[in-house]
């Protein structure tokens, strides 16, 4: 489990063998929330990019904006993305989501942390 060294209101951030992990700590991801978390994150890579596994279980709602705010500008300190879902449904609203809004990096759902790990090692 990881003890994750930075956090905020929004989200959590530890680095760990040269992966970012992030914990949102929301149950809506909007615009405002999304935009907050990418500065912190920023802060914390320092202009470094990191393959990255973001937890977003406890997340119920992201929105459109929201989708297309990561799926574009946000992700310029990432190597890749793990995205650890849930549920299923929020798993296929995501794959859907990806058919047009595709990141500039390699970017997966995951149900479980082990098979993210396993994945994103070959972004490092």
């Amino acid at each position: 489990m990881n003890t994750f060294n930075f956090y905020n209101d929004v989200v959590e951030f530890d680095i760990q063998d040269g992966i970012l992990f992030g914990k949102y700590k929301v149950s809506k991801i909007d615009l405002e929330s999304a935009k907050k978390a990418t500065v912190f994150r920023k802060q914390i890579t320092n202009g470094k990019k990191f393959p990255s596994i973001a937890n977003i279980s406890m997340v119920k709602e992201v929105t459109k904006e929201t989708r297309e705010y990561f799926s574009d500008e946000a992700g310029d300190d990432l190597t890749a993305l793990a995205v650890i879902v849930s549920n299923p449904v929020t798993r296929m609203m995501g794959n859907f989501f990806l058919k047009f809004h595709q990141p500039k990096y390699p970017f997966k759902f995951f149900s479980d942390t082990s098979s993210a790990k396993q994945w994103i090692t070959d972004y490092k």
